[in-house]
């Protein structure tokens, strides 16, 4: 898969075997982890976690069409990837739905506040409409986490309410059409 995107001062590309580490770091990270549906991991655990994540990822590439890209700086290490990633971002297929795909991303808490986390998901949104055959893009939050919601809400999406439906927790529903 040699997908890669790139905005204004974002690469999202494929995970490279390089990537390991920062993304163990993400996954290991407190803070983050009390947003994302992962349950405490340890510095080993977080390691196991982001291997199988990256794995998988390609694995979703290669018989969806869609999954996660790495998120990095453009200007950083020549911004031609070489970068190590500040988190990911990326469409995902939901398990029971074939009309609509996830909206998923995570950065390390040194990159937020920037409108990065925006950057990423309008461009894998505009991306996903134009390159899969989806009615739907949705995405989902614990209704806390406000600035991941603000996020969604600056990359179109509107509020549906409150689901237990994905995760075995209530999240926040937001989702975005298809442009008519």
């Amino acid at each position: 898969m040699n997908l890669e995107l790139v905005t204004s001062r974002l690469l999202l590309r494929p995970f490279a075997q390089g990537d390991l580490p920062a993304m163990a770091d993400l996954f290991a990270d407190e803070v983050v982890q009390r947003y994302l549906s992962v349950g405490h991991l340890g510095p080993t655990g977080a390691r196991n976690f982001a291997a199988t994540f990256m794995a998988s990822s390609h694995d979703e590439w290669r018989e969806g069409g869609c999954g996660v890209l790495a998120v990095v700086p453009r200007g950083e290490s020549g911004g031609d990837g070489g970068a190590a990633p500040i988190g990911y971002c990326g469409l995902r297929c939901l398990p029971d739905r074939v009309s609509a795909v996830e909206l998923v991303y995570a950065l390390s808490q040194s990159h937020w506040g920037r409108g990065l986390a925006t950057e990423a998901a309008r461009a894998l949104v505009d991306w996903g409409f134009a390159h899969l055959p989806v009615r739907e893009i949705i995405a989902l939050s614990r209704p806390e986490h406000t600035a991941s919601r603000r996020v969604m809400e600056k990359a179109g999406m509107v509020f549906q309410g409150e689901t237990d439906r994905y995760y075995g927790e209530s999240l926040a529903t937001y989702s975005r059409p298809r442009d008519p």
